[in-house]
């Protein structure tokens, strides 16, 4: 799986340096599970002065899982 984020340079170096994600659930009772990302590539989005980041994600183990 591939993820991609779009945003200006200051969020696309922020998420650059931390390269850990973590996924919140919809409800409070779901997990919280975090990813790692490996891969990262960073390019200029067609849309103007915005850029893309994409990254394969991997679970880190020891996520918050029930």
């Amino acid at each position: 799986m591939r993820i991609c984020f779009y945003g200006t340079d200051a969020e696309i170096t922020r998420l650059c340096e931390r390269p850990v994600l973590a996924l919140l659930g919809p409800r409070r009772s779901q997990p919280v599970l975090t990813f790692e990302l490996f891969n990262i590539r960073v390019t200029t989005a067609p849309y103007g002065s915005l850029f893309r980041l994409c990254a394969d994600p991997t679970e880190v183990e020891g996520s918050n899982r029930d």
